[in-house]
């Protein structure tokens, strides 16, 4: 038995699974200038409906549901023709795409819409996508079986690839759905969403410019769909790719070999290292790819190989660089060696956990608070967020107030009855008040949001806000005596919102 050991297969397990990742990212590359191709042809097809029908006040949605009169709908039948063209033997839905007798204009803008989508994803989608799939499986196999032939030292002839085998593999719903049903599935959606927007333009009586935002929405999350159901594929098709080869090697086990970094799944992490029979193999059970974005492979594994002397490679989740550990260590053991007991690690790992949920949450602050939020990317939102602890306390006090003076759940109208009690000319005894002359209402759209949310008891966020200022106000009134303010506290409300001068150190 050959010596290269453990470290060998992961070097060449790794080119494997990056070689077949390499030619997705190509294809998808095209793929995406297809999309934005579509994009266009689309806003022209709706930029035409809206010049030919269009009045001072736009197209009504009553003008919309006008049927087609024998000139427009030799327009919309050229029109199909064209597009079946351009796809030749792949036009098969277009076909049986069937033009009416009568049928509106709204019903003609769709078809030209749903055209569009048709040729982009039979050709530019599936067929290209598949045939890219047939690449990437050939190059898995027969990778594999080179790299065992090199460890073994002596050389085997290699079975064909029968091409009836890749394309059965392509069809097979390994994870519920087959490569061709979630491709529809996700123009159907498209098509829906682009309707809807297109809809509401019609009822609302806006101009066609106006759906440049849905559309780019829109078809970033189908360009992010794709990549994501290709690389999901790719991994199902290298994965198949290794263990045919491993069958016809006569390969009887495999571990599981997952990438040791942070990015790692939880499923992964448990599975790695895990020796299985090959021809016990099940997708998603004991064989990749577990999950989207699966990044987990396998390697042969030789009962009579030593492994102890042996190394594989991990990343340090804190600075990126690589380095070596046992080639025996598993997931587990790495994490609790090399992260749990790293507190720059840790951080790193948690930053990489939540940053879905952080980039909501960074959007959605973004978008309330603008450029008070001080930072300009998720890296720098997650920095604040995880490092920072004041400066993070006062954005999320600001975030709490801002939204809810946006959505209505606080009034932005100063009460004149509650306020009239802290003003000079008409206080109360006993309460804290502000000069006449000191522009209540201004104060409030001045600083209602950059201050300090009081707790209560259980810490948990009042309707009370604090904001320090260095102007004369007013006074402080309290059992102690009176003390001139040096801040205001604001009473939010929706519909009883007044301000109260306050002093820092003492409640009033």
């Amino acid at each position: 038995m050959n010596s290269k050991g453990k470290s060998y297969w992961e070097k060449r397990q790794e080119q494997n699974f990056l070689a077949g990742e390499k030619k997705i990212k190509e294809y998808y590359k095209d793929l995406e200038k297809a999309f934005k191709q579509a994009k266009k042809e689309i806003q022209a097809v709706i930029n035409d409906f809206y010049v030919r029908y269009a009045d001072e006040n736009g197209v009504s949605y009553a003008d919309a549901q006008k049927s087609l009169d024998k000139v427009e709908l030799g327009d919309l039948k050229d029109f199909i023709e064209l597009v079946n063209k351009s796809m030749g033997k792949y036009n098969q839905k277009l076909n049986n795409m069937s033009i009416k007798v009568r049928i509106t204009r709204y019903q003609a803008l769709e078809k030209q819409i749903d055209a569009i989508l048709q040729r982009l994803y039979a050709i530019e989608y599936q067929y290209k996508g598949e045939e890219t799939l047939k690449e990437v499986y050939s190059d898995s196999y027969y990778r594999t079986w080179f790299s065992i032939d090199q460890y073994h030292g002596f050389h085997q002839e290699f079975a064909q690839i029968n091409p009836r085998t890749i394309e059965e593999l392509i069809k097979y719903p390994w994870s519920g759905a087959d490569f061709s049903s979630r491709i529809w599935k996700q123009k159907d959606h498209m098509l829906q969403k682009l309707k809807e927007s297109i809809t509401t333009m019609i009822i609302q009586g806006k101009n066609p410019s106006t759906l440049s935002k849905d559309f780019a929405k829109i078809f970033k999350t189908k360009e992010y769909e794709a990549y994501r159901l290709l690389y999901t594929e790719s991994s199902f098709i290298i994965e198949q790719g290794t263990l045919a080869a491993y069958k016809e090697d006569g390969v009887e086990k495999y571990q599981i070999l997952a990438t040791l970094d942070m990015k790692t799944s939880d499923i992964c992490r448990s599975e790695d290292g895990k020796i299985y029979d090959v021809d016990k193999a099940v997708v998603g059970v004991n064989y990749p790819p577990y999950h989207p974005f699966c990044r987990t492979t396998t390697i042969p594994y030789y009962e009579d190989e030593d492994y102890l002397e042996d190394k594989r490679i991990a990343r340090d989740p804190a600075t990126g660089k690589t380095y070596k550990v046992p080639a025996d260590m598993n997931y587990k053991e790495w994490h609790k060696k090399y992260i749990e007991n790293n507190p720059e690690a840790k951080l790193a790992e948690k930053k990489w956990k939540n940053r879905y949920s952080d980039k909501k949450q960074y959007e959605k602050y973004k978008e309330v608070l603008g450029k008070d939020l001080g930072v300009k990317s998720l890296d720098e939102f997650q920095e604040l967020k995880y490092n920072k602890v004041e400066e993070w306390n006062k954005i999320e006090d600001n975030y709490y107030v801002k939204s809810r003076l946006k959505d209505g759940t606080f009034g932005s109208v100063i009460n004149p009855e509650k306020q009239a009690p802290h003003m000079e000319s008409t206080r109360i005894e006993g309460k804290s008040y502000f000069y006449d002359d000191v522009d209540v209402q201004e104060l409030f759209n001045k600083y209602a949001g950059t201050g300090r949310v009081e707790r209560d008891g259980n810490e948990r966020r009042t309707n009370k806000e604090i904001i320090s200022l260095d102007e004369n106000i007013g006074f402080v009134v309290s059992l102690k005596g009176v003390k001139q303010a040096n801040s205001i506290k604001i009473h939010h409300s929706k519909k009883r919102t007044h301000i109260v001068p306050h002093y820092q150190e003492e409640e009033e």
